[in-house]
């Protein structure tokens, strides 16, 4: 069997037993709902309940998407490896006749696909309403590409603490910690060093910090693709936002390497 026939059938085993249990489902409406309701709301922007201006609806997503998406990605994945060791299937795998690295990028793929579908299911019904309203298909296919992608750094996160971690009591905890650290203490971190110095500290530090957290580059690089000047400059972020493919350089990264070096420490663990 070939190297991409291995990777894609432990792939569709791990999108199939996601699917059987009703994760997809569930999640998937769940966020339609969310989804829904900002769509029609305008949340934070409109003050009147129909479908609110488009800019101030996708950036209300946006936000959504920083503080479910990247839990969704770590409580899918974190047990990925840890969950194979702990019910005894982990050493079974490592006799098939593939490395093992394989094992995880197939696992890898297969929560990928999880997750894409889930947020396809979710931004599906919010995206149909705001098109049929006059607003473009564009922006929501850049949402949920971007979405997606922030997903997917956060499951090599998963992957990589799954692989040097295997308890998975331990291993929730951190994904809970990671999670915080990302998307809440992060954010509260920069605004008390732009407090305490009252502002006085150069942008080209600030910037080098938003490279420190995947979600603060998943937040400037939906700006800079979705939303146009005059909702970049309410932001206050007009000439602020680092060049689009430095952005997306930077998440590619956050997306590939610790998935490699989780290859790498299961490979080492072999020998």
């Amino acid at each position: 069997m070939s190297t991409f026939n291995i990777l894609f059938s432990i792939a569709r085993k791990e999108f199939i037993d996601h699917l059987r249990n009703g994760w997809i489902i569930a999640v998937g409406m769940a966020f339609a709902i969310f989804s829904l309701l900002i769509t029609f709301v305008g949340f934070g922007f409109t003050g009147a309940v129909g479908i609110g201006q488009e800019q101030s609806t996708l950036f209300s997503l946006i936000n959504l998407v920083i503080y479910l998406v990247p839990l969704l990605g770590l409580l899918l994945s974190y047990d990925g490896i840890a969950g194979e060791h702990e019910r005894g299937t982990l050493d079974l795998l490592k006799s098939y006749p593939f490395n093992t690295p394989l094992l995880l990028y197939g696992k890898w793929l297969g929560l990928f696909m999880v997750l894409a579908t889930t947020l396809i299911v979710g931004l599906t019904a919010p995206a149909a309403v705001s098109i049929y309203s006059g607003h473009t298909l564009q922006a929501w296919t850049l949402l949920l590409i971007t979405s997606v992608w922030l997903g997917a750094v956060f499951i090599s996160i998963a992957i990589l603490f799954s692989v040097l971690i295997l308890d998975r009591g331990k291993l929730i905890a951190i994904a809970i910690g990671v999670w915080l650290l990302f998307v809440v203490l992060f954010d509260l971190s920069v605004i008390g060093i732009l407090v305490s110095t009252e502002g006085d500290v150069p942008m080209n530090l600030v910037n080098l910090l938003f490279y420190l957290n995947p979600t603060a580059l998943y937040r400037l690089l939906s700006i800079d693709l979705m939303m146009d000047e005059a909702m970049i400059q309410q932001l206050g972020l007009m000439g602020q936002i680092p060049p689009t493919p430095t952005l997306i350089a930077a998440i590619t990264a956050w997306t590939i390497i610790p998935t490699t070096i989780a290859g790498w420490c299961i490979r080492t663990s072999e020998k």
